[in-house]
């Protein structure tokens, strides 16, 4: 009961979903400035991530677009779900973690989250409770400690001569100028886990998990405070007796991935963590593509295809990047898909389909899709698009992926198994029950 007097008031919201209207008095407006000149620039947003209409009588609305994740504003938790996951049961957070670990690239024990899936924890609640669960078990010899170069001088040589400074010690001869290397706790791992338990503490919303994270915090205060770069971090390699802290690794990097910020001096504390939501879907489709790729021997890439012939005037060749480009063994195109962060109705958005079939004839590609996320299960819409040129036909598919199947166990495989079975699917054929 206390930590629930305690908690921050949160509001919710879902990117470009209905909006929420709230008693002005409930906004920091001044800190919400500072939030969406923040992370609009973090991002590379167009516009203010999260907007606020004034609706008379001390009344205002407030949306969210384009991002998906939690920020404090001043007293208050912000907290946003992606457009196409239901937030109806609280699923979506796992839903979201599950995503993000596997486009970050790093492995996440399955029983660090199934214990949590129905418990509804606010996303930086469930992100602490991942790291947590993570360092406790993985630091229990102490954090990984790590060799830092050192360029002094003194009485005696220690490590090598600095060659480089020999002229130093013609004229100072009793200063010996060396190189050495000295073991030391403040790693680029160590920096990761403090800055990662500061932001934690300052964004879970259960009290009790907040000293928790702000004790790991103390018990690092002795390394520095600022977090290694995000390139840096992603190369953290974990010895033997430390992989258990991978999850934690992940965690922080996520953050950092996220734009994190702690910011809480002054009387407009900011502090949170969020994702552009495009850019999140475009990689996790990738990954499930590269999956269902490697179970058939094939291989996936993304690159820019340049075509045409300047024949008159000037001008540079034309130049087409699908997301996602199937090859066989042979080097052989055998399919192109584009990943589509927007709703799908009856059709697709014509620049979407100009985009995906100009790939297939420039690939010589007859199968193409567009991937779409949804939250309940939906068929597979497959077109036939003839050329009036002569050219083979292309099958065109909108093939929609249930995002929601990340709740269940096997979630990913299920996903990995949809994209499969449109790749195993006879060209210009009725789909089959058991393939949708």
């Amino acid at each position: 009961m206390a930590d629930t007097l305690a908690a921050p008031p949160r509001i919710q919201l879902q990117e470009y979903g209905a909006p929420a209207v709230l008693h002005a008095r409930e906004i920091d407006f001044h800190a919400l400035a500072e939030a969406n000149r923040r992370w609009t620039r973090a991002l590379g947003l167009s516009g203010d991530p999260i907007r606020v209409e004034d609706l008379g009588d001390g009344l205002v609305q407030m949306r969210a677009e384009a991002i998906t994740g939690v920020v404090r504003v001043g007293h208050t938790d912000i907290e946003i779900a992606p457009k196409f996951l239901n937030t109806a049961d609280g699923s979506w957070q796992t839903v979201l973690w599950r995503i993000l670990t596997v486009v970050e690239g790093g492995h996440v024990d399955d029983n660090l989250t199934t214990a949590h899936e129905v418990a509804s924890l606010s996303m930086p609640d469930l992100l602490a409770e991942m790291f947590l669960a993570s360092y406790a078990k993985g630091a229990a010899r102490g954090v990984p400690r790590g060799y830092l170069t050192e360029r002094a001088s003194g009485p005696l040589l220690r490590g090598s001569l600095d060659m480089s400074r020999v002229g130093d010690w013609i004229a100072r001869p009793w200063e010996v100028p060396y190189v050495a290397d000295h073991l030391t706790d403040d790693t680029p791992l160590a920096r990761l886990l403090r800055w990662t338990a500061e932001c934690l503490a300052a964004t879970v919303k259960a009290p009790g998990r907040a000293r928790a994270v702000r004790d790991i915090a103390s018990s690092l205060s002795h390394v520095g405070r600022l977090p290694p770069h995000l390139f840096e971090a992603q190369r953290i390699s974990l010895g033997t007796q430390h992989q258990a802290l991978e999850t934690a690794r992940v965690v922080g990097t996520l953050l950092l991935e996220g734009a994190g910020v702690h910011h809480a001096r002054g009387e407009h504390a900011l502090s949170g963590f969020l994702w552009n939501s495009d850019v999140i879907y475009e990689n996790y489709i990738y990954w499930l593509c590269r999956r269902a790729a490697s179970n058939r021997g094939e291989r996936v890439s993304k690159t820019a295809n340049k075509f045409g012939t300047v024949i008159s005037g000037q001008g540079s060749l034309l130049q087409t990047t699908p997301d996602v480009v199937f090859r066989d063994s042979q080097g052989i195109t055998v399919a192109v898909t584009d990943s589509k962060y927007k709703r799908f109705g009856s059709r697709p958005k014509a620049p979407d389909t100009y985009q995906v079939l100009t790939a297939g004839h420039v690939l010589g590609c007859q199968r193409i899709s567009l991937t779409y996320p949804v939250a309940l299960e939906r068929d597979p819409t497959v077109w036939r698009v003839s050329s009036a040129l002569g050219s083979k036909d292309i099958e065109l598919t909108a093939l929609p992926l249930n995002l929601m199947s990340l709740t269940l166990p096997h979630g990913h495989q299920i996903l990995i198994d949809t994209i499969g079975n449109w790749l195993d699917r006879e060209l210009f054929t009725e789909p089959l029950a058991k393939d949708l």
